[in-house]
C-alpha cells in the first residue's frame, strides 16, 4: 500500500514544536505514513531522539532567528513591527527551500504551525491540502468573544465590555491591514491576500486548523466550521534522565515550580528575584526556579537553603511531582497544570500569556498576578496556597482525558486526501 507522505514545518521554538510532535508521535510507528519534520538545527538532536525525520531549515541562519524570536525586552508596538518584518525575511527564505524541496519529492499533506507561514504559504501555491496547527488556540479571529494580545480581556460582563471588545476587534483587524500593506513587496510572491472569500485569514489552512487545547477554557465563539479542538499535548519532549533532580531529599517541604518557559531571557532575573522574596517568606516550601536552557547539561545551584536555580526541568517529568507552579502563561505549562492538577499562580509577561492568564483565572485553575509587582505576587501566592477547593481544577483534569488528538488527526488526514481525490 502507498504511505502517505507527510511533511511537518516548525520554528525551531519549544512553545510551537513540542505541541505538534507530541500530537504526531503515535504516528510514528505507523507504517502507512511517512513523516519528515522540517525545523531548525537548534532542536535536530531532541527531535531526532523522539524518533522524527528531520529536515533542517534555516541552515546557518541560526543568530538571524534567534535575534527575530527573542526580544531583549516586553514587545511594544514598534518593536513587534520589526519583529515582524525581520520574521518576513526568514519566513522567505524557508519559503524558498521548501519549494525547491516539494518540487522533486512532493508530500501528500502539509502540517504547519501556525506561525510558520511558510509551509501554508507554499503550499497553496503547489495545490497541497495543509492542516495548521495551533498551540495558542485563540490567536486567530472569530466572529464573537475577546480580541486577543492585546493585554488579555476577559468575558464581557456588560454591554460596554462587548462593545469595546467589538471595537477591538475591529481594530485588531484594521492593524493587520495595515501591516499587510506595508509588507506588500515582500509578500508579492505569494500573490498574498489577507483574508478569502469566506473572509477568514489566510495565514491559516482552509481546509483543516486543529486547536492543541481545550475548548473548556476558551472565551471566544464563532470558530470556522474546519476548526477542530484536539485537547492539550504541549508536554515537553526531552529524556527526563538528562534532567536528574532528585525531588526526595525534600520530603517534608512543599514544592514550587518557577518557570518562564525557554524564552524571555529578559525576564529571568526578575523571576529570580522574586521567587528569593517567596523563599523567604515561606521557608517551609522549597521554590525550583527553571533557566528553560535545555540541550546542554544539566544544572542546579542553591541560591538558598529552600530556592534552587536548575538550567532545565522537562514539565511532564517534574510537574506531576510539585504542589504549586508559579508560570508566565505560555500554552504549554498552561495546560500542563491542568493536565496534572497543579493549582498556578500566573505571572504573564508578552505575547499571548495576558490572555492564558485571564483563561485560567475565569475557569477556577489559576490566580493571576503582576510580573514585577512583589506586594502583589505575595499576597497572591499567600491565597493559592491558603485555596482548598480546586474542584473546577479537578473537574478540568477529567477533561483531558475525554479528547481523542491522534484520532482527529488521522481523521482529517484522510478526509483531506479524500477531497483532493475528488478535485
Amino acid at each position: 500500500m502507498k504511505k502517505i507522505k507527510i511533511d511537518v514545518v516548525i520554528v525551531p521554538l519549544s512553545g510551537h514544536l513540542y505541541p505538534t510532535m507530541n500530537l504526531l508521535l503515535p504516528l510514528l510507528d505507523n507504517p502507512q505514513y511517512e513523516i519528515r519534520l522540517f525545523t531548525g538545527p537548534q532542536k535536530k538532536t531532541v527531535a531526532e531522539a523522539a524518533g522524527f525525520n528531520v529536515v533542517t531549515i534555516l541552515e546557518g541562519h541560526i543568530e538571524e532567528f534567534e535575534k527575530a524570536a527573542n526580544n531583549s525586552e516586553q514587545l511594544g508596538i514598534l518593536s513587534a513591527y520589526h519583529q515582524l518584518s525581520a520574521s518576513i525575511d526568514l519566513i522567505n527564505l524557508v519559503s524558498d527551500q521548501l519549494m525547491k524541496e516539494w518540487q522533486k519529492n512532493r508530500p501528500d499533506i502539509v502540517i504547519a504551525d501556525f506561525i510558520t507561514l511558510s509551509g501554508g504559504l507554499i503550499a497553496n501555491q503547489l495545490g497541497i491540502p495543509w492542516i495548521t496547527t495551533m498551540a495558542t488556540q485563540f490567536v486567530l479571529e472569530t466572529t464573537d468573544g475577546p480580541p486577543c494580545l492585546i493585554g488579555g480581556m476577559g468575558s464581557p460582563k456588560n454591554a460596554w465590555q462587548a462593545a469595546v471588545q467589538f471595537l477591538g476587534r475591529k481594530g485588531t483587524r484594521l492593524v493587520k491591514r495595515i501591516v499587510s500593506f506595508s509588507f506588500r513587496d515582500r509578500l508579492k510572491r505569494y500573490n498574498f491576500r489577507l483574508y478569502n472569500q469566506l473572509d477568514q485569514e489566510t495565514i491559516y489552512s482552509p481546509y483543516s486548523i486543529l486547536g492543541i487545547g481545550m475548548k473548556e477554557v476558551e472565551l471566544k465563539k464563532g470558530f470556522p466550521k474546519h476548526y477542530k479542538w484536539v485537547g492539550p499535548s504541549g508536554a515537553s519532549v526531552e529524556a527526563g534522565e538528562d534532567y536528574p533532580l532528585d525531588l526526595s531529599v525534600f520530603p517534608n517541604r512543599k514544592k514550587v515550580l518557577v518557570t518562564c518557559g525557554t524564552q524571555l531571557a529578559w525576564a529571568k532575573d526578575n523571576l529570580i528575584f522574586q521567587a528569593k522574596q517567596l523563599a523567604k517568606a515561606h521557608p517551609d516550601f522549597h521554590f525550583f526556579v527553571t533557566r528553560g536552557v535545555g540541550g546542554e547539561p544539566f544544572q542546579c545551584e542553591n541560591l538558598m537553603e529552600n530556592l534552587s536555580l536548575v538550567s532545565y526541568l522537562p514539565y511532564k517529568e517534574y510537574i506531576p511531582q510539585m504542589d504549586y507552579v508559579i508560570h508566565h502563561g505560555g500554552a504549554g505549562i498552561f495546560y500542563q497544570c491542568i493536565i496534572y492538577g497543579k493549582p498556578a499562580l500566573i505571572l504573564p509577561h508578552d505575547y499571548d500569556q495576558f490572555d492564558y492568564a485571564v483563561r485560567g483565572v475565569e475557569a477556577g485553575v489559576a490566580l493571576t498576578a503582576n510580573k514585577e509587582d512583589t506586594r502583589a505576587i505575595g499576597l497572591a501566592f499567600e491565597k493559592l496556597i491558603a485555596k482548598e477547593d480546586w474542584s473546577e481544577l479537578e473537574i478540568l483534569r477529567q477533561a483531558t482525558q475525554s479528547y481523542h488528538p491522534t484520532e482527529i488527526l488521522e481523521s482529517e488526514i484522510h478526509r483531506l486526501l479524500a477531497d483532493k481525490e475528488k478535485e
